[in-house]
């Protein structure tokens, strides 16, 4: 592997803690229905659970249905369900489960329910990652099969973007062989003025040596549209260009010169460059009320423009369950396709299960 996604990761975190952060005074105020008042800073709201920090009880987690009120002096990133952003000061009102803002382009009222996230604007570097680690180790003593696996999902919000780094890295250890396939990606979201809209970027580098893959670099852009952005459920689809440069020991040897089948046959080592079209679907399910639980579901579909014939596709999922606070027993799975790799090459697999934490 020519990159170590365990380096890449505490790189990225030791950039992220030179950050600086703040956060404001714990004043804000949050009625519930029953009566009820929290005071404290209001961190987050998030799948329908709303985080406050208090002095005497720590962070509380109130359910967002449960909540006719909120009071506080501060700004905040709101996203609504129909898909509009609001970067304002929530003003008082009487009316139990609407929210009332104001921003520099106006003042607005909806109904609580409406709403699907909010952050507050004065958050630091830090305080706007979500971070996700996970680690795995299996083996099987009947067949001398051992696994090792590291998964990372760390993603970055602003008020302009979404952007978003995830890795994963497999590594077989049989008596016969070493294998392993690895993955980064790098993503980012701009939204546009269109609700539910962005445009999107990314990169990424793989190498997998069951599709005999030693190399492959990733430009992609392209737009993208949110279909569902509700308080438990995250639907979005996505279209659009890519150039891949990858160098693989497809089609080499014994194989090309035996093998009809295979009609590009390049030699070890040899580079090639390709242009292709790309399908990209992204399924979120969580529940963030105790215990917590997590399910993820990617698919991509690559069909190239300059190849003829060639179609590529892979596909990540994952469920996570929470133990303790922030410690979860994560499950992932990923497939990988390419009907160009060669007869023995065409598609990898694997699952693998582990202990996982988040910040």
């Amino acid at each position: 592997m020519n990159f170590s996604l365990p380096t890449l990761v505490v790189l990225f975190l030791a950039c992220g803690f030179c950050a600086q952060t703040w956060a404001h005074n714990k004043t804000d105020v949050v009625v519930l229905y029953n009566g009820d008042k929290v005071t404290g800073e209001m961190l987050s709201m998030y799948g329908g659970i709303a985080k406050i920090k208090t002095d005497a009880m720590g962070t509380v987690h109130v359910e967002w249905k449960h909540i006719a009120r909120i009071e506080s002096v501060y700004h905040y990133d709101i996203r609504l369900s129909t898909g509009d952003r609001h970067f304002a000061t929530i003003a008082n009102t009487s009316i139990p489960g609407q929210l009332k803002v104001v921003s520099a382009d106006g003042e607005y009222n909806f109904e609580m329910l409406e709403v699907v996230e909010i952050r507050p604007v004065e958050e630091g570097f830090l305080d706007r990652l979500d971070i996700y680690l996970s680690a795995g180790y299996s083996y099987d003593k009947a067949s001398s099969v051992a696994q090792t696996s590291f998964n990372t999902d760390i993603t970055y919000e602003d008020e302009n973007s979404r952007n978003t780094f995830t890795g994963r890295t497999t590594v077989t250890d049989t008596e016969n062989d070493l294998t392993s396939s690895s993955r980064l990606d790098l993503s980012r979201q701009l939204w546009t003025d269109r609700s539910k809209s962005y445009r999107t970027f990314y990169g990424r580098y793989e190498t997998n040596d069951e599709l005999a893959l030693d190399s492959r670099y990733t430009l992609g852009a392209g737009l993208g549209r949110y279909f569902i952005d509700s308080q438990r459920i995250r639907l979005m689809i996505s279209a659009g260009l890519q150039v891949i440069t990858e160098t693989s020991t497809r089609g080499t040897g014994e194989e090309c010169i035996e093998s009809e089948e295979i009609p590009d046959c390049i030699e070890s080592g040899d580079r090639g460059e390709s242009v292709e079209a790309f399908i990209s679907t992204s399924l979120a399910v969580w529940r963030f009320d105790t215990p917590e639980l997590d399910i993820d579901f990617k698919f991509n579909l690559f069909p190239s423009l300059s190849e003829s014939d060639r179609l590529r596709a892979d596909t990540d999922f994952r469920i996570r369950w929470e133990l303790v606070e922030d410690l979860y027993w994560d499950i992932t799975a990923f497939g990988t396709f390419d009907n160009k790799a060669g007869i023995d090459h065409e598609f990898d697999y694997g699952i693998t299960t582990g202990v996982g934490w988040t910040y």
